[in-house]
């Protein structure tokens, strides 16, 4: 049985190379999966809003929409970099090779260990000029509702917030906190997505007023 290990005390939990062996031939199924997904904009002006976008930002989408963040940053974020907060946690390790698969890099930390290394680590990849992906309601939920990290974030580097949400064809949901959803293979996906600035939202906001914004603005994008 594969189990992630650490490679020195407090370190974050690591699965190592002959496992990662091992486990090729489902990252190589799980990239085919992506590759037969069908994206669609129903409104043109959001897909250009997001391809014609030429600095790093801040993607924010509820957790439960993770399974296709990697493919949609290849499809319409191409050439730029896209780093995930993953936590230390032996599910972290897990969720840091399945991300990897699909082009999500990672930054290992929480808010209960190493969070304030973390953020200090995504912001300067985004002043570095890489997209950093948030789910502000995980990774325990509650569900849909936010917590405000990512837009500490994009304060401090002065980045725009896109807001991401899909609303799927034929799928399945898990019996997790957050019923992870998983499109099936072929089916349509289509994509909604919003542009935040933070000089908008923080004028005259305190971070609480500012984070209830950000909450309002991506369920207004999600379809359930």
């Amino acid at each position: 049985m594969i189990k992630p290990q650490r490679v020195k005390p407090n370190s974050p939990f690591q699965i190592g190379k002959l496992a990662k062996t091992i486990l090729f031939p489902f990252g190589l199924l799980y990239r085919l999966w992506l590759y037969s997904i069908r994206f669609e904009f129903p409104f043109i002006h959001e897909k250009e809003l997001i391809v014609q976008l030429d600095e790093p930002v801040v993607i924010v989408l509820w957790h439960n929409r993770l399974f296709l963040a990697g493919e949609w940053q290849r499809r319409f974020r191409k050439g730029i970099k896209c780093f995930g907060l993953i936590s230390q946690s032996r599910d972290g390790a897990w969720l840091e090779t399945f991300y990897s698969w699909s082009g999500i890099h990672a930054v290992r930390g929480s808010s209960n260990r190493g969070g304030a290394k973390a953020i200090r680590d995504l912001t300067k990849k985004l002043r570095e000029g890489s997209d950093i992906g948030i789910t502000p309601d995980g990774s325990k939920g509650p569900k849909y509702q936010a917590k405000p990290g990512g837009l500490y974030i994009a304060k401090l580097a002065k980045a725009p917030i896109a807001l991401l949400s899909f609303e799927y064809g034929r799928h399945f949901k898990l019996k997790s906190w957050d019923q992870f959803i998983i499109p099936l293979p072929f089916t349509r996906v289509l994509v909604r997505a919003k542009i935040l600035h933070t000089e908008d939202i923080f004028e005259n906001s305190t971070i609480e007023e500012a984070n209830e914004i950000l909450n309002t603005n991506l369920m207004n994008i999600t379809n359930d």
